[in-house]
């Protein structure tokens, strides 16, 4: 077995010193909760995880670089991998990619520690096999919530293929195949028991990346409402100040459902962040302009299509509406990748729909994305929202639609932003007369004082 990192961070050389602390440490710790790998190049990041995870009752394994990961997990293959990306010689990514190739290692979640923000090496890390990543400096509480996760899903697959296995042994004879089943049943009950645990913790991450609050911007105002339709959903939506005078927001909605749609959709999320690095997807050097110009909603369309074009093992792609208030000049520029039109209401005149006139992110390499603008009003206001809204069914299969939409809009003009939301999404709860909704359902409203 590999080398155990104690609390005192040094390596016991004695075997049978190291044996007499291994036991009697096993009779102070907590339960074991998983073997991990760090590997980290500097003792002085090491000796900080090592610290923070031990009370935790992780079983630690180190290594200081690529190879000696790569052949400590051939050996002894941890439960999940910790792994930096900035190391002398072999590099995080090489690492990632050379473990997914080994057949003893293909399964092993691997979790990268980086201080890099942009977002090709976020990209680049899913790409090479990686199931998460977590920023440096590191947040020990998120750091632990992101391993229990990963550990506890790995464990789920890992129980469900001995389960099947066993299964198959059993068939030959009947009796044996009904209490195997029997006892598969209660196996299933108890890991999807888990698993919604674990959906529940992950749709509270996902949660929290949703705005907490809106910008404090004078002069305009920003209300919405976000409720997946299972315990993850494949929305996103956010609002962020560019800079003093213009903001971005925008609406994206992954197809299908489940755990699938919600990754892509926490990338996105994270994607969209705006970065302080210039060469962040929001921003883009420009002759005139200089580095960190923002960047247009159509190039920002166009750059997410070159980054996440349609998978085809899952076959998904996305919808998305994105674009920039500029309240200075009370103009709204933005692009409709393949998303429902946004309404616009001015006071004392009908809500109209806008134009949408792009294909969604990720169906076809070099579209031509197209802008469209829209001239606000003091008092006018402007709702973007997912399908989930206008496509709600009833009992008799009718849709909710564009029409009613457009009515609950008009009816709640005189009320507060985001009662006006809250108030339209509780008519499309009252139209599909259930009390779980049928899809993701996304609404992001903002008003011109």
């Amino acid at each position: 077995m590999p080398w155990l990192w104690q609390k005192t961070g040094r390596f016991w050389n004695n075997k049978f010193t190291f044996f007499l602390q291994f036991a009697a440490l096993m009779t102070q710790r907590a339960p074991h909760l998983g073997m991990i790998l760090l590997v980290e190049d500097n003792p002085n990041n090491l000796n900080m995880l090592v610290d923070s995870l031990s009370p935790y009752g992780f079983d630690l394994s180190v290594a200081s670089d690529g190879e000696t990961a790569l052949q400590q997990s051939v050996l002894y293959p941890p439960d999940l991998i910790l792994l930096d990306i900035m190391m002398p010689g072999m590099d995080g990514f090489e690492t990632c990619a050379r473990l997914k190739e080994h057949e003893k290692t293909k399964d092993i979640p691997v979790i990268f520690m980086t201080a890099l923000s942009d977002t090709d090496s976020r990209v680049k890390g899913f790409s090479v096999g990686a199931v998460d990543y977590v920023t440096k400096p590191l947040q020990l509480e998120e750091v632990v919530a992101r391993v229990n996760i990963h550990l506890k899903i790995r464990a789920l697959q890992i129980q469900l293929e001995e389960t099947i296995s066993n299964l198959r042994q059993e068939v030959g004879e009947r009796q044996r195949a009904e209490k195997a089943a029997r006892e598969a049943m209660v196996l299933s009950d108890k890991a999807n028991e888990q698993m919604r645990k674990d959906l529940a913790a992950a749709a509270r991450v996902q949660h929290a990346l949703l705005p907490a609050s809106p910008p404090v911007i004078p002069g305009v105002s920003f209300a919405w409402i976000y409720q997946p339709c299972a315990e993850v959903g494949g929305d996103s939506l956010n609002v962020f100040q560019l800079n003093d005078h213009q903001v971005g927001l925008y609406v994206l909605d992954v197809t299908g459902h489940g755990v699938s749609a919600s990754l892509l959709s926490v990338t996105l999320t994270h994607v969209l962040i705006p970065q302080r690095d210039p060469s962040g997807l929001l921003t883009r050097a420009d002759l005139f302009e200089g580095v960190g110009a923002l960047s247009s909603p159509a190039e920002v369309a166009t750059r997410l299509n070159h980054m996440f074009p349609m998978s085809e093992e899952t076959h998904q792609y996305f919808t998305l509406i994105y674009g920039i208030l500029d309240i200075r000049e009370r103009l709204f520029r933005y692009v409709c990748a393949g998303h429902p039109a946004p309404i616009f209401f001015a006071p004392g005149g009908q809500s109209i729909i806008c134009e949408a006139r792009n294909l969604p992110i990720g169906l076809f390499e070099d579209v031509q994305y197209d802008e469209s603008t829209i001239q606000l009003t003091p008092g006018s206001r402007l709702y973007l929202y997912s399908d989930g809204v206008i496509e709600a069914m009833n009992r008799q299969r009718e849709i909710f639609g564009e029409s009613r939409l457009r009515s609950t809009i008009e009816d709640t003009h005189g009320k507060e932003l985001q009662e006006s939301v809250n108030v339209i999404g509780k008519a499309v709860h009252n139209w599909t007369t259930t009390d779980q909704v049928q899809d993701d359902l996304s609404i992001l409203a903002m008003e011109l004082k």
